[in-house]
């Protein structure tokens, strides 16, 4: 029987299909770009800092080792080594920067001249998910199921947010997608070669993020698929499958050759990343994580209207026994995995979002065909309005909220604050990088773990290396005054502290006493003098409580 996509009349991409694909990606973009530039020079999110130093200690030590090997992302380091070298070219042309020593000085002192061409890189790799949804979807359902994917991922909140973060997960998300479309054309030819295009992307998902080596189940699905076809006997499909599981492990070695060559820092990294307990992130157990995730970054990332398509079409499967074979492994391992796992994020909801997104262009496209069956043509404009009224709008309202809340955070608003009221030469802890600060006439304090607090402007001028830092982190998931070494605290005397954690460590006091009762004891040694909170979007972060020593005047 064939697949009732190939009777599909408007299933070849005519100019009109092409023209709205553009206007999609377009508008992806759009929105991807509108606050890609939040923050800087501060850096919100500590973690993008992580990921370009292993990119600019490969360009300073000349060595392809990134020294980093927690997601591994592997991948998403070197691609960022690309990007900072187009950075330098950039500052060495305009002048900004006359040799490889003097923009390493820029880049700490401002680091958005490595960050921001980061952010847009993972932008573009956002864009390359959102076709890759769209050339799915068609592939599975026609012209309608493709566009209808790609607009659902493109007006994604959740979706939007991680495009802008340099992080290893949409660039994951994208060699997933080309696994699975991979895989989508070995459950129709079975041919070796497919298996070995299938065998690379995988390879690259493994080395940009380990829980994405469950894309190749993809390949397990197509290949039982083609095996019940008949187009391959069962030891023939199993062989090729087995050849495919080795070439992605030579794969994932050859583009990421340090996980053998320096396998000590890969355990040790992989022991940091594994914590029971995180701040505002830890498990409730399998039932809460998979009430959390659905009420959370899912619902969030589809809105109403783009669950209930989803649903809708994952209950139409098994009319689409190709998508069924590579979507169906994929997306219930994610699940599981995310229902068993000690720690919660939004982000770990990002590989379900592009299949579910899918899944939705499938529900209307086979309603779209179940219209011209019953001979309603009058249908098809109401399904459109419909489909704006219910996904699109809801969805893009929420990014727009988001991208305002994104521009103005809390963090930043503090900052503007100490430059009038916190008086030169005064001695100010932060909690975050707030590169913005670095010009005011302060000196600066940061908390480091066994290191205690440290001057942070004589590290960032000594270019301390992570290294350093890794160490005296330590087993901590945090960095920041509440997890500073007890016998370490002296060193954390100040006339200023502006803290970001201490409210979220008020709220988790229960499972966080010290580090609790760490931030109480420097509260009551002070005095508030400023509060700034989040208001949903318009203002983002976190609550930054700004504490003046007793003796500091405003």
């Amino acid at each position: 029987m064939r697949h009732p996509a190939q009777h599909d009349p408007g299933r070849n991409t005519d100019k009109r299909s092409w023209s709205i694909l553009l206007l999609i990606l377009v508008a992806a973009l759009v929105l991807r770009l509108a606050t890609i530039n939040f923050g800087l020079p501060a850096l919100n999110d500590p973690d993008e800092l992580m990921f370009e130093l292993g990119a600019m200690r490969m360009l300073r030590g000349v060595t392809l080792n990134p020294g980093w090997f927690g997601h591994p992302a592997t991948t998403t380091i070197y691609v960022l080594a690309l990007v900072d070298i187009g950075a330098f070219g950039a500052a060495w042309l305009t002048g900004a920067a006359t040799s490889v020593k003097a923009f390493g000085a820029l880049v700490y002192a401002n680091p958005g001249w490595i960050i921001l061409p980061g952010r847009v890189a993972m932008a573009l790799f956002a864009l390359g998910t959102i076709v890759l949804v769209w050339r799915l979807a068609r592939r599975f359902a026609g012209n309608v199921a493709g566009l209808v994917a790609a607009a659902v991922l493109a007006v994604s909140p959740v979706h939007v947010t991680y495009s802008q973060i340099i992080r290893s997960d949409m660039m994951a998300c994208f060699f997933m997608l080309l696994c699975i479309n991979a895989a989508a054309t070995i459950a129709q030819d079975g041919k070796p070669a497919t298996y070995r295009w299938a065998a690379l992307w995988w390879g690259l998902a493994i080395a940009t993020k380990w829980p994405f080596a469950l894309s190749g189940l993809a390949i397990a699905g197509a290949t039982f698929v083609v095996i019940r076809s008949g187009r391959v006997t069962a030891t023939r499909g199993l062989m090729l499958a087995a050849g495919a599981t080795g070439m992605a492990l030579i794969v994932l070695v050859v583009a990421s050759p340090f996980l053998v060559l320096d396998h000590a820092t890969v355990l040790r990294n992989l022991r940091g990343e594994s914590q029971l307990h995180h701040l505002g992130a830890t498990s409730g157990g399998p039932w809460w994580n998979l009430r959390w995730y659905a009420t959370g970054p899912i619902l969030t990332g589809l809105g109403w209207g783009g669950v209930l398509l989803s649903l809708c079409g994952a209950a139409r499967l098994p009319r689409h026994r190709v998508a069924a074979s590579v979507i169906v492994p994929v997306a219930i391992s994610f699940v599981l995995i995310l229902s068993t796992q000690h720690l919660v994020w939004e982000r770990w909801a990002l590989p379900l979002l592009p299949l579910a997104a899918i899944l939705a262009g499938i529900a209307v496209a086979d309603l779209v065909r179940a219209s011209q069956r019953w001979r309603s043509p009058a249908i098809l404009p109401v399904l459109t309005v419909a489909f704006l009224a219910l996904v699109i709008v809801p969805s893009v309202m929420r990014v727009r909220a988001d991208n305002r809340a994104r521009r103005t955070d809390t963090r930043q608003l503090a900052a503007a604050w100490a430059h009038t009221h916190v008086a030169p030469g005064s001695t100010v802890l932060v909690e975050h990088f707030a590169f913005d600060m670095l010009a005011e006439p302060w000196r600066f304090l940061f908390p480091l773990g066994d290191a205690g607090c440290v001057d942070a402007r004589a590290f960032l001028q000594g270019k301390v290396p992570y290294a350093v830092i890794e160490r005296a982190r330590g087993a901590r998931s945090n960095v920041d005054y509440g997890t500073v070494a007890p016998s370490r605290r002296a060193t954390c005397h100040t006339d200023v502290a502006i803290l970001t954690q201490a409210d979220r460590y008020r709220r988790e006091r229960a499972r966080f006493p010290a580090e609790h009762d760490a931030y109480r004891t420097l509260m009551e040694q002070g005095r508030v003098a400023a509060v700034f909170k989040p208001q949903p979007g318009e203002i983002g972060g976190p609550v930054v409580i700004v504490i003046f020593s007793r003796n500091t005047k405003s």
